[in-house]
């Protein structure tokens, strides 16, 4: 399945349509919580990006694998469920506002994860070992979050960028067990490490303004790689303006680039990677390299209009 976005698309309606019904049983008022997370994060009715790799992963892998298309979108609902779980608990540590409220957001979160724990156990059982890696993947999760804000966050250290969404690959671990294949496991989890190492360096790029603003530079990758790109010492406080500098006089979206390139040359070098998720890696690339031309051309015609060190000096410290 050659990737696309309208094709993407497609299937996450109806990956979400079947989520939203496997909330039936659950009691109200919660069972229409579910559902509105549920539609709010179903990215086939609306315009705008979405992770499309949380869930489709075990699509991806479900082709390669040949395993019965059924199961893989049992699995892939199963993801929605598992994504939205984590989804709310970042948002709970995070102290984030939600109109749920903290208590209903972790109860929410809950049901989810119950949810997903169904839909993956009905092919699964305890002898199976699926749960030795979920445990895995959950304990990557855990001492990433745990360091969050404390460690800087290392921006050519993919297997590390990828630590925070670890519990996605049980989609790709699942898939190998089902098809009696658990040796192909290590390769399809570095292929998704590398994947979501692009994709947490593209949401830092995204993200930059908002981390700074909170007192959250430790955290953004690409703000440790501006920084890095400036010279500039850990005492010395990193602004806007300087950012800017890094970005527009030191090619730091440039280097973004490159390091989701090398990404990308070591997923076809591994050669087990399906064409979705190959194809989603190269669409994040391809995104990164839009903005840095954009930013390019930008520089470009302010030097010709002798506006350009009037922008830099003048954007807010």
């Amino acid at each position: 399945m050659p990737w696309s976005f309208e094709a993407a698309k497609r299937e996450a309606g109806l990956i979400f349509a079947e989520a939203k019904e496997g909330t039936d049983r659950c009691p109200e008022p919660m069972r229409s919580v579910l559902r509105e997370l549920i539609e709010q994060c179903d990215p086939s009715g609306r315009e705008g990006g979405s992770n499309y790799m949380t869930y489709l992963l075990p699509l991806w892998y479900g082709e390669k694998a040949g395993i019965p298309a059924a199961l893989s979108r049992d699995f892939a609902v199963g993801s929605v469920y598992m994504m939205l779980h984590y989804f709310l608990l970042d948002d709970v540590m995070d102290g984030e506002e939600t109109k749920l409220g903290p208590k209903v957001a972790l109860a929410a979160g809950q049901l989810l994860h119950t949810l997903f724990v169904e839909r993956y156990g009905r092919h699964f059982h305890g002898e199976a070992g699926l749960w030795d890696y979920y445990r895995d993947y959950t304990e990557q999760w855990s001492s990433a979050v745990s360091q969050e804000g404390i460690r800087q966050a290392e921006p050519e250290d993919a297997a590390g960028l990828a630590l925070k969404s670890a519990p996605v690959k049980i989609g790709a671990a699942a898939v190998w067990l089902a098809a009696g294949r658990p040796e192909r496991i290590p390769a399809a989890e570095r292929a998704v490490d590398l994947a979501l190492a692009s994709l947490q360096l593209a949401d830092d790029w995204a993200d930059w303004q908002e981390d700074l603003a909170a007192g959250e530079e430790r955290s953004n990758a690409f703000l440790t790689l501006a920084r890095r790109e400036l010279g500039l010492p850990k005492e010395l406080t990193l602004t806007e303006k300087l950012v800017r500098r890094a970005i527009f006089h030191y090619d730091a979206l440039e280097r973004l680039g490159e390091l989701i390139q090398a990404h990308r040359n070591s997923l076809s070098l591994l050669g087990e990677a399906p064409s979705g998720l190959t194809g989603f890696q190269h669409a994040v690339l391809s995104g990164i390299e839009a903005d840095a031309r954009s930013t390019q051309q930008t520089a470009s015609e302010l030097a010709v209009q002798g506006g350009f060190s009037h922008f830099v000096s003048n954007i807010p410290k």
